[in-house]
């Protein structure tokens, strides 16, 4: 297959070298984890920002009791962490592995697994936190966790893995969801990391999560920037069709987790709430900051197919 060359060796090489420098002095692992517990608990505080609630315009949830809208509230919290763990642990520390273990050709080698290395740290706390704030609001809260697997981009990454025919197309496939989400991740944060009404210790949590996902946007962009350059077109329409197609699965609504929750506090009119919203969220939010991403990374242009098609081609597999 044709090579393309971007070119991009000391840009790439020398961004990677700042990012892990910073990450020294920057990244929450490196420095005294805050007493988020220590933080005043308020009762009359949302746990959640109500603006990323999915059913917050529909009828039965603008007539529901008060109490059990915060209820609603507190388990959007754990439906939150319990994607960003799954997210965490299922999509993007496969990733970190697969660069680790068995980096792809590169002048960068060092620098590649370097900068994975310490992703996969900051990784291991963000679950950690996500676990541990998860639990306090259940505790203070007086509720059952809720308990919920299947979450619609890991499980559509696993039928996308299923179905792939060539370990390349595994590897794009983990990595290109893996991308796409870390940059997708800073858009869904910024609301709850700037929302000073909701709950003290979901805000904090928030915002320390969203300060190193803001430092792995620009680390892995420009990972994929190395990776592109030595990829061949074929392989460049299929990176580009995964992370384009991410985008769709990052921004579900996950009305599945949300039928157990409706279930668990008996809410009227759920069954109309499921059918009425769906699962495509507000996908316009998210669009820009990928298509940004493809253009950076150097997936636009030199020949390749439209986007269209690629997905396309895609959707066909994943059904497949």
């Amino acid at each position: 297959m044709e090579r393309l060359n971007c070119g991009t060796d000391d840009v790439v090489k020398n961004m990677l070298a700042k990012l892990s420098t910073l990450w020294k002095t920057r990244a929450a692992v490196n420095n005294p984890q805050p007493n988020y517990w220590g933080l005043a608990f308020d009762a009359d505080k949302h746990d959640f920002s109500l603006s990323l609630l999915p059913f917050r315009h529909h009828q039965a949830w603008l007539e529901a009791p008060q109490d059990l809208q915060s209820k609603c509230l507190s388990y959007a919290w754990g439906i939150y962490n319990l994607k960003t763990i799954y997210i965490e642990c299922n999509v993007v520390v496969p990733a970190c592995e697969d660069i680790i273990k068995t980096p792809p050709p590169s002048n960068n080698r060092a620098l590649l697994q370097d900068v994975m290395s310490q992703a996969l740290l900051d990784e291991a706390l963000h679950t950690r936190m996500s676990i541990m704030a998860c639990n306090y609001i259940y505790d203070m809260r007086k509720l059952p966790p809720l308990d919920f697997s299947a979450f619609n981009l890991v499980t559509w990454r696993e039928a996308l893995l299923a179905n792939c025919t060539a370990e390349w197309e595994r590897r794009l496939t983990r990595f290109g969801v893996a991308c796409a989400s870390e940059t997708l991740i800073t858009d869904y944060l910024k609301t709850m990391a700037e929302d000073a009404s909701i709950q003290a210790v979901c805000h904090e949590v928030t915002r320390t999560h969203a300060m190193d996902e803001w430092s792995h946007s620009s680390v892995f962009s420009f990972v994929a920037s190395d990776i592109v350059n030595g990829l061949s077109r074929k392989e460049r329409e299929y990176l580009r069709a995964i992370i384009l197609r991410t985008v769709q699965m990052f921004a579900n609504n996950e009305m599945g987790a949300w039928s157990n929750v409706f279930s668990m506090l008996d809410f009227p009119h759920a069954g109309e709430i499921v059918r009425d919203v769906g699962d495509n969220n507000e996908i316009s939010v998210y669009t820009d900051s990928l298509e940004a991403l493809i253009d950076r990374i150097g997936l636009t242009g030199s020949g390749l197919s439209s986007a269209e098609h690629a997905i396309e081609t895609l959707g066909e597999k994943a059904r497949a």
